[in-house]
């Protein structure tokens, strides 16, 4: 792994997905692109989560839906754990219009410290 990327989905077997999940707990891939459901599975942990996009294709609606608060906080609890990180950071990328839900569900954190939270 020369570049120490990897990239974890449902669609891979199940061998696969798990030597990924092996090779990111060992460290030798440093950044893991992964969908949602990997969030809820396994016990992965990272200094840095990045949610690229809060919009979810919701097939029984026939349209995209915001990504759950449940998923948000899900995927940003693997950033920082205490027994393997001092902190964890975690990035949202969100349009404008998702913006303010996502501070709200942010600011209903008791978080220890943020120090600041950048809108560009």
């Amino acid at each position: 792994l020369p570049f120490r990327f990897a990239i974890h989905h449902a669609g891979m077997t199940r061998e696969d997905r798990t030597l990924v999940e092996d090779l990111f707990m060992a460290g030798h891939v440093q950044f893991l692109m992964c969908m949602t459901t990997l969030a809820w599975g396994g016990n992965l942990h990272a200094h840095t989560v990045i949610i690229k996009g809060t919009q979810i294709y919701n097939p029984e609606k026939g349209r995209w839906v915001k990504l759950s608060s449940q998923d948000v906080l899900q995927m940003l609890g693997r950033a920082g754990r205490p027994q393997f990180d001092t902190y964890g950071e975690g990035i949202i990328i969100t349009n404008h219009l998702e913006l303010h839900y996502y501070l709200s569900l942010l600011n209903q954190l008791n978080l220890n410290s943020c120090p600041s939270l950048p809108i560009t």
